[in-house]
């Protein structure tokens, strides 16, 4: 899994969103969803996409010095949550391992909402049940 997502990037400017939200996503939602017992359930994985679509909807009325200090430490923190599912197993090693790596990686209102997009991709392409 850091294999595949070492090279992310939610900057717009970095050209590789369309890749990210297309084929990586696949591979991610494949990934989280491989083997007898799902990483994640989807209604799990939903709750922590809601999560980043609420804070993505304060962020858009900010100003990007707003961002820093109302929204960003909210979106690190969702770490917590995630160590927090994982410790009482309602997520594995691959969901950890793509949400801080996803996290480390948004320091940016534009940078939140495509991570919120790449999560919506992921969903997209987990399978139904």
């Amino acid at each position: 899994m850091k294999s595949l997502l070492q090279n992310i990037s939610f900057k717009t400017s970095d050209n590789k969103l369309s890749d990210m939200f297309g084929e990586t996503a696949q591979k991610v939602a494949k990934k989280v969803n491989d083997g007898a017992k799902p990483d994640i359930s989807t209604t799990q994985f939903r709750k922590f996409y809601e999560k980043i679509l609420e804070l993505n909807e304060k962020a858009s009325a900010l100003e990007e010095e707003d961002f820093q200090v109302k929204v960003l430490p909210f979106v690190k923190m969702l770490n917590s949550k995630v160590q927090y599912s994982h410790s009482r197993k309602h997520s594995g090693e691959n969901f950890v391992t793509l949400m801080e790596t996803s996290i480390k990686k948004v320091a940016s209102k534009e940078e939140l909402e495509n991570f919120k997009y790449f999560l919506e991709s992921i969903i997209g392409y987990m399978p139904k049940k």
